[in-house]
C-alpha cells in the first residue's frame, strides 16, 4: 500500500505530465498554425503571376462575325504558360488555338497555331495568319455578384471567421490571418454539427497557387450537401469543364460551363438543394435535385441526381440519404484549399 507521501507524489507527477501534455499540445498547435500560415503565403502570394488571368477584346472594326476575341493564361511553373484562345469567356465555346509558350525578359511571345501574340504588361495583342486580321485584348477581373454576401436574418452561419464551434473535429484546418478557414495535409473531412435536409447555401473558396501540379493534384477539395452530393472544388482554371472537373456534381453532371477564376481569386458557391423524397414503403418517390450558381452563373439548373456522387461505382449506387445530413467540407491530400463566409438558409419544400 502507497503511503500518503507516494500519492501525493504521484498526484503532483500526473499534474505535471497533464501540464507537459496541454503545454507539448499548445506548442504542436502553434507550429500547425505557423507552418500553415508559410505555406499560405507560398500558395497565395501577395503579388499576383503577371501573366496568368483573364483576357478579352476585339479584332479589328472590319470583323463582324465573331469580333470578339478572349483568352485564358495559364501558369505552369518555370515561366512557361498555356494559352487558351477563344471567342467568349465563361462559355463553351471551341477554343481557337491552345498555345504553350515561354516568357522572356518579362515579356510573352508567340507565333504558332495560326496566330501571333504578344503579352505586355496590360496589353495583349497580335494577329491572324490567315487574313493579317489584329486584335488587342486587355486584362478582366470577373469579381462574383455574391460575393461578401451577408447572411440574411433567418440564416444560420457556419464560418464567419471567428472559430470552428459550428463545425466537428477540425484539427488539421487553420484560421488564416485573414479569417479564412484552410485544410492542411494534416486535415480530414469536416462536418456541422447541424443536419440539413431542403437548404440554400453560400460558401466563398480559393485554391492554391500549385503552377507545377496539374488536373486532380490542383487545389482539390469540395463542398457536400446532405454528407453525400459533392460540388467539386478544384483549380480547373482554363479546362473544358469535365464531370470532376470545379463545379461537377462529381461524376453525375458536368457543369453547363467552366466559369473557374484563376487560382487564389475568391470565387462562390450559391448552393439550392432538395433532400430526396420516399414513398411510404420507402421507396424513392423523387430523387434530390441541385442547382449551382457558380461565381454568378448557372453551372447546374435542378439537376436530378439517381445517384450517390462518390468516386467508386459500388459507393455510386447506394440508395439516396432518408435522414436529414450534414454540410461537410472535404480534405483531399491536403492541398491548402481556403473557404470564408459560410451561412445556410433551411427551406420550406413545397411537394
Amino acid at each position: 500500500m502507497k503511503s500518503f507521501r507516494m500519492i501525493k507524489q504521484d498526484r503532483i507527477f500526473c499534474r505535471i505530465g497533464v501540464v507537459c501534455l496541454l503545454t507539448l499540445l499548445l506548442s504542436f498547435g502553434s507550429v500547425l498554425t505557423a507552418c500553415a500560415q508559410e505555406n499560405a503565403e507560398v500558395y497565395y502570394p501577395e503579388e499576383p503571376n503577371p501573366f496568368m488571368g483573364n483576357w478579352a477584346g476585339r479584332w479589328s472594326d472590319e470583323e463582324t462575325v465573331d469580333p470578339v476575341i478572349t483568352a485564358q493564361v495559364i501558369s505552369l511553373g518555370n515561366d512557361e504558360y498555356s494559352i487558351r484562345l477563344a471567342p467568349q469567356l465563361f462559355m463553351r465555346a471551341r477554343p481557337m488555338a491552345t498555345i504553350q509558350v515561354q516568357a522572356v525578359d518579362g515579356v510573352i511571345r508567340f507565333d504558332e497555331a495560326g496566330y501571333t501574340g504578344e503579352i505586355r504588361g496590360d496589353s495583349f495583342t497580335g494577329t491572324r495568319h490567315s487574313d493579317g486580321e489584329p486584335y488587342e485584348m486587355t486584362r478582366v477581373v470577373h469579381v462574383p455578384p455574391t460575393l461578401g454576401a451577408a447572411p440574411p436574418e433567418n440564416a444560420i452561419v457556419l464560418f464567419d471567421g471567428s472559430d470552428f464551434s459550428a463545425w466537428t473535429d477540425a484539427s488539421g484546418w487553420v484560421i488564416t490571418e485573414d479569417g479564412a478557414m484552410m485544410v492542411t495535409p494534416d486535415g480530414k473531412n469536416i462536418h456541422t454539427n447541424q443536419k440539413f435536409t431542403d437548404v440554400q447555401l453560400h460558401i466563398e473558396f480559393r485554391t492554391p497557387y500549385q503552377p507545377h501540379f496539374s488536373g486532380q493534384s490542383r487545389g482539390n477539395s469540395g463542398v457536400f450537401v446532405h454528407d453525400e452530393y459533392e460540388v467539386q472544388v478544384l483549380d480547373s482554371y482554363g479546362l473544358p469543364g469535365y464531370y470532376d472537373e470545379c463545379g461537377a456534381l462529381y461524376k453525375v453532371s458536368a457543369p453547363y460551363v467552366n466559369a473557374c477564376l484563376p487560382p487564389t481569386q475568391w470565387q462562390t458557391y450559391d448552393i439550392t438543394y432538395h433532400a430526396p423524397r420516399f414513398n411510404d414503403d420507402g421507396s424513392v418517390k423523387t430523387y434530390p435535385r441541385m442547382t449551382v450558381y457558380h461565381n454568378g452563373f448557372v453551372i447546374q439548373k435542378e439537376q436530378e441526381m439517381r445517384w450517390i456522387t462518390a468516386w467508386r461505382e459500388g459507393d455510386r449506387l447506394q440508395p439516396p440519404p432518408s435522414e436529414p445530413g450534414s454540410i461537410v467540407l472535404q480534405s483531399h491530400g491536403g492541398y491548402y484549399v481556403q473557404f470564408r463566409n459560410v451561412w445556410i438558409v433551411e427551406m420550406d419544400y413545397n411537394e
